[in-house]
């Protein structure tokens, strides 16, 4: 199969794995669009997922952030009063969003409490996103979760280890846990211990992203033999639409295979119209357009 991303059904993700997922983010020529969902919020309209909303404007490929894997469930507005489940699954969530799904797991240091088990990094946990038919796992850090790039590439190692076939993203997008951090050096370490795809801040989200550096860290990554993402997960998510076409246009520019807008907006998602605004700015409204109204 060689479709596009933005021209996936639902069924052609069911048959997709690891490489065939990474073949068709390579070939869509950096028009892929990640969205994340804190999916323990409340969405923004009830009775729909945070995933479904995703979708609907425009996502392909949709991060439940803050998924507890030993309590897998998203939250749903509005469920006490219109006498529904008040929470979805993640194959109610597959099923009704026709997205490629993945979660964050966080690597946090030894020791380190301050996270329940099922957000954070572990054997049981890969184990369970794979039971669950995540499609992949991103292994970053929430702020505050002193998660570094040391402890991101054991991660890897551990996660590629239980599982071949699930695709694994890694890398920072902001400061969160212990910094920024930019070195290079890190990058064909990464790609040896078996992630798919690097990320980075996306220019004009942290201190000193301007969008030379964001090409030099792309053309590292892809020399690496990995795929790149670029993410904006500073809650300037929230910013103004002009803002998210500057970034997206400078992240394509760069060499982003993905670009990625985070959760910082209302009830576990960014500003509806900036996703909306992002897809159109990567893609043109034909494809955006076709990849809002397509989800069988």
């Amino acid at each position: 199969m060689k479709k596009r991303i933005f021209d996936l059904t639902r069924q052609d993700i069911a048959t997709m794995g690891r490489k065939e997922i990474v073949e068709c983010i390579k070939i869509s020529e950096g028009r892929t669009m990640m969205v994340e969902n804190v999916v323990s919020m409340e969405p923004p309209l009830d009775l729909v997922s945070g995933a479904e909303i995703a979708a609907a404007f425009g996502a392909d490929m949709i991060t439940l952030n803050v998924l507890d894997l030993m309590d897998p469930r998203a939250a749903v507005n509005g469920a006490e009063a219109h006498g529904v489940a008040d929470y979805f699954t993640v194959a109610d969530l597959k099923q009704l969003s026709g997205r490629i799904l993945g979660c964050n797991l966080e690597p946090v240091p030894q020791g380190f409490s301050d996270i329940p088990p099922g957000r954070a990094l572990s054997a049981e946990t890969v184990e369970r996103a794979v039971e669950l038919g995540l499609n992949y796992i991103m292994l970053t850090g929430n702020p505050g979760m002193a998660v570094s790039q040391e402890t991101i590439l054991n991660a890897i190692s551990l996660t590629r280890s239980i599982s071949k076939e699930i695709v694994i993203i890694a890398g920072k997008m902001h400061g969160g846990g212990v910094g920024n951090d930019y070195n290079t050096d890190f990058i064909p370490q990464f790609a040896e211990a078996g992630a798919d795809i690097m990320m980075f801040p996306a220019p004009f989200t942290t201190p000193g992203m301007h969008p030379a550096l964001a090409t030099s860290l792309m053309t590292a990554v892809h020399e690496a033999g990995m795929l790149g993402m670029l993410a904006i997960g500073t809650s300037q998510e929230g910013a103004s639409e002009s803002y998210i076409e500057k970034v997206a246009t400078e992240s394509k520019g760069a060499g982003a295979d993905i670009v990625h807008i985070g959760d910082g907006g209302y009830g576990g998602l960014a500003v509806l119209e900036n996703i909306m605004r992002m897809g159109i700015t990567i893609r043109g409204r034909r494809h955006q357009f076709k990849r809002m109204a397509n989800r069988r």
